[in-house]
């Protein structure tokens, strides 16, 4: 079995990388922390000193507070009737990528945070939206942080879901 593992040099990587190996083969994904989400999605922000990136950083230091709430499971929206939903960090990633768990080996491309600048049709774009196939989530600009909290927590809660990977 050795010299058919080693022909591919799989018996080399089993040996210099068992940590990693056992992760994939044995242990499952590992648990989501507001930074390993932190950690994996690159911001993608406009040139210093523009008015735009002004407001980006503030978006993003409120998604980062954000998903602080999130992993205390402190995001939750109140529904008619009384009854509240509340948001994980499971839930994140799946709006943002369509995965319930970070790949073993990570994604294919780089996680990306981008922003909702323009209008659409008008109308200030209030709730998050997100490519799955681009594995980006877009934030939106000019809010408060409750009122970022309140709109980010609803957009995740309320998007359609087409299933996990």
């Amino acid at each position: 079995m050795k010299e058919g593992l080693a022909v591919l040099g799989v018996l080399n990587t089993l040996q210099t990388e068992a940590g990693l190996l056992e992760q994939v083969f044995c242990g499952g994904a590992p648990t989501l922390s507001a930074a390993t989400l932190l950690s994996i999605f690159t911001v993608d922000y406009s040139p210093r000193g523009s008015s735009r990136r002004a407001l980006e950083e503030v978006a993003v230091g409120n998604w980062r507070d954000w998903l602080i709430l999130v992993e205390d499971g402190d995001a939750v929206v109140q529904e008619e009737g009384g009854d509240s939903m509340q948001v994980s960090l499971e839930d994140v990633l799946i709006f943002a990528s369509g995965a319930s768990a970070i790949p073993a080996f990570g994604f294919e491309g780089t996680p990306t945070v981008t922003f909702l600048h323009d209008n659409l049709c008008g109308a200030r774009r209030l709730f998050p939206e997100a490519n799955t196939c681009a594995i980006s989530i877009k934030l939106p600009l000019g809010h408060a942080f409750d009122e970022f909290c309140r709109y980010m927590t609803s957009g995740i809660i309320q998007s359609p879901t087409f299933g996990r990977i």
